[in-house]
C-alpha cells in the first residue's frame, strides 16, 4: 500500500514547536478558548490502511490553550460518523476534576503519535479501527463487508482535546468539529497496540542488544526486538508489558557513580533523537534516575514525564531480567526484577511468578 502523510502546512506546522502560551505573570488558570483547524485537504481521498504496522499517517491541527504559563500539553482528538462528534464530560465526583471521554458507540479517542505537538499525527490504520468501531463492525468481516464502509468513503468528524498531564481541570475540548470527507476504510482486525524501550537492555529471546540505538525509522527492524505490547484482553487501553535483559556497562560497576547505572526509556515511536515520542524519568537529556533500592526490592513504580529525555538507571553487574509495564494514559512505569506474568486489577498491573 502506498504509504501516505496529509501535511497542512508551514504555518500550521508551528504549532507543533511550542508549548502552551505564557503571560508575563504564570499562573494556572482553566482555559476557555480552543478550536481545531479546517484541514486544507479535508476533500482529498485517502485510504485507511488494513495494517497495523504501516507508518501511513494523516494530520490535524489545533489552537494552543491559554493555561497562563508554559507547560508540557498532551494533544489527540476523537473521531466519530456523527457531524456533532459527541464527547462526555466527566466530572470527578472527589475533586471536581473535570475531564472527557467518548461516547460509547458513537465516538472514539484517538491516539495522537506526537502527543505533546498541536501538529497531531494520526495513523491511518488508528482511523480505520476508529471508523469500524462506531459503525459497529469491529473484527466482522460479514458485516463490514455488507456496510457503506465497505462501499463508500466516508465522512469522518473530528473534535481535538488537550490537557496537562497531573494537573486537575486542565482538560479541554475544541469547540468546534471538523472533517475530512473522502475516508475509504479498508477492513482491519484490531490488534494489540505496541511501545518501544530504548537503552542498555537487551531482548532476551533473540540476545540482540539495544545499546542506544538510534530510534529512528531505518533501524525498524532492530526495534521489533525492544517492544512492549498491549496484553491481548487489554487491546486499545495504552498499557503496555515487556520483558528485558537490563545489560550491565561494567562487571564492578562504581555504585557511586550515576553514569555507570545501565539505563532506558520509553519511545512511543521512531522519531529520532527528538523529545516527540520521548517518554522518560525527567525532562532533561542525559539524566539518569537511580531505582536500584526498589528494583531489587518490592519492585519500582513512579511518574513518567511526557517528552522526557532522562532515563531509569540500575547498577548490574551482569544481564538482569526486568518485567516493564507502561501506562501512557496515567503517565505511570511500573520495573520489576525478573520475568513475571503480569495481570491487572484496572490498570494497576500485579506481578506474578
Amino acid at each position: 500500500m502506498k504509504k501516505i502523510s496529509i501535511i497542512l502546512g508551514m504555518a500550521a506546522l508551528a504549532l507543533g514547536f511550542t508549548s502552551c502560551s505564557q503571560e508575563e505573570d504564570p499562573k494556572f488558570h482553566v482555559p476557555t478558548d480552543f478550536i481545531v483547524s479546517t484541514p486544507a485537504l479535508q476533500n482529498v481521498e485517502f485510504e485507511t490502511s488494513d495494517d497495523l504496522t504501516d507508518a501511513a499517517t494523516f494530520n490535524l491541527f489545533c489552537s494552543q490553550p491559554d493555561y497562563g504559563y508554559s507547560a508540557i500539553c498532551s494533544y489527540a482528538a476523537f473521531v466519530s460518523l456523527d457531524p456533532e462528534c459527541p464527547v462526555e464530560k466527566v466530572i470527578d465526583e472527589a475533586t471536581g476534576d473535570v475531564s472527557y471521554k467518548a461516547v460509547s458507540g458513537k465516538s472514539v479517542l484517538l491516539e495522537n503519535s506526537t502527543p505533546a505537538s498541536a501538529a497531531m499525527t494520526f495513523k491511518t490504520y488508528d482511523l480505520g479501527i476508529a471508523l469500524q468501531t462506531v459503525a459497529g463492525v469491529l473484527n466482522d468481516k460479514d458485516a463490514f463487508d455488507a456496510s457503506t464502509l465497505a462501499t463508500t468513503p466516508q465522512k469522518a468528524y473530528f473534535r481535538a482535546v488537550c490537557s496537562i498531564p497531573g494537573i486537575a481541570n486542565s482538560s479541554i475540548v475544541s469547540s468546534n468539529v471538523v472533517s475530512y470527507n473522502a475516508v475509504k476504510v479498508q477492513y482491519a482486525e484490531r490488534l494489540p497496540g505496541w511501545v518501544y524501550i530504548l537503552g542498555n537492555v537487551a531482548n532476551p529471546e533473540t540476545g540482540v542488544d539495544n545499546a542506544f540505538t538510534a530510534p529512528s525509522a531505518s533501524n525498524y527492524s532492530l526495534y521489533e526486538n525492544f517492544r512492549l505490547y498491549e496484553p491481548d484482553n487489554m487491546i486499545g487501553e495504552k498499557i503496555y508489558v515487556g520483558r528485558f535483559n537490563i545489560m550491565p556497562k561494567s562487571e564492578t560497576p562504581d555504585m557511586e557513580n550515576v553514569d555507570d547505572t545501565s539505563q532506558f526509556r520509553i519511545m512511543t515511536d521512531l522519531l529520532g533523537w527528538v523529545p516527540t515520542a520521548s517518554y522518560g524519568s525527567a525532562e532533561g537529556d542525559f539524566y539518569s534516575l537511580p531505582i536500584q533500592d526498589k528494583f531489587f526490592g518490592s519492585g519500582y513504580a513512579g511518574p513518567v514525564v511526557a517528552q522526557g529525555l532522562g532515563n531509569w538507571g540500575i547498577w548490574v553487574s551482569t544481564p538482569t531480567p526486568a518485567t516493564i509495564v507502561f501506562d501512557l494514559t496515567s503517565l505511570q512505569i511500573y520495573i520489576h526484577e525478573g520475568f513475571h506474568e503480569v495481570t491487572f486489577t484496572g490498570r494497576e498491573p500485579k506481578f506474578g511468578e
